[in-house]
């Protein structure tokens, strides 16, 4: 992420509730635990989930999988599995296509595809959506909290995608230090996310699903709230959605 889009993203975060965009979880800690947010991009990856999930649960870790759509059709049961044992599930589109390269409407559709997807599949609506490497244009954000999406991006990001083996992983682990509210980056598509897992585990942590600190404070109808809150952004909010309907 550009110096540009970092500033950018911290300013937004600053002036924006939570429930549109959440780049980090709440400072102080409910309890005398550290508590943090491990996230997995990518998946469900036929190999690399269940480990990752075995994981979890030896932990008694929760965490929050945002899933492509391609891959909950391929790989369904891993998705129930997912839900079924207590995880969040996120949107983070249907294909995972390059952002500069997807149209706005063609984004949405992907998004609304993918959701429709973990619904049927799970029961449960998600209001949990990373956008692919994290970039987005006005007309994107603006669809998504039309469409009661929280933008959920984080703050602490290993670049696990990246490395070659568990070495590289492992000495990022060692040199971080956990804060409470920290939104940890991980995907489950490389096989190191299990890994990282039973290193964290080693600390005081809890760790926590992104809604459970969303529904610590008051939800809002995101679409409605920006529309009372601020009647400019409110109104460019409905003209996107009836653009790209």
């Amino acid at each position: 992420m550009s110096a540009l889009r970092q500033l950018l993203k911290s300013v937004f975060a600053a002036a924006l509730p939570q429930s549109w965009l959440m780049t980090h979880g709440p400072r102080a800690a409910v309890s005398q635990q550290q508590e943090i947010a491990l996230t997995f991009d990518d998946g469900p990856h036929p190999e690399h989930t269940p480990r990752l999930l075995d994981a979890l649960a030896a932990a008694g870790a929760k965490g929050t999988f945002f899933v492509i759509g391609e891959q909950t059709l391929r790989h369904p049961n891993l998705v129930r599995r997912i839900a079924d044992e207590g995880h969040e599930i996120g949107n983070h589109t249907w294909t995972h296509s390059e952002p500069a390269q997807t149209s706005a409407v063609r984004f949405l559709e992907e998004v609304t595809q993918t959701r429709q997807m973990i619904q049927n599949l799970t029961g449960r609506d998600c209001r949990m959506m990373r956008p692919p490497k994290g970039a987005l244009t006005v007309g994107k954000t603006l669809g998504l909290w039309r469409r009661q999406q929280t933008i959920a991006l984080w703050n602490s990001d290993p670049k696990d995608y990246a490395m070659t083996d568990e070495i590289e992983l492992l000495r990022w682990l060692d040199g971080y230090r956990p804060r409470t509210g920290d939104i940890v980056l991980l995907h489950d598509n490389p096989p190191r996310a299990a890994v990282a897992v039973e290193r964290l585990t080693r600390h005081d942590l809890r760790f926590v699903t992104l809604s459970e600190w969303l529904d610590r404070s008051c939800p809002v109808n995101v679409a409605e709230s920006l529309r009372d809150s601020n009647p400019v952004l409110g109104q460019l909010c409905s003209e996107e959605a009836a653009n790209v309907r």
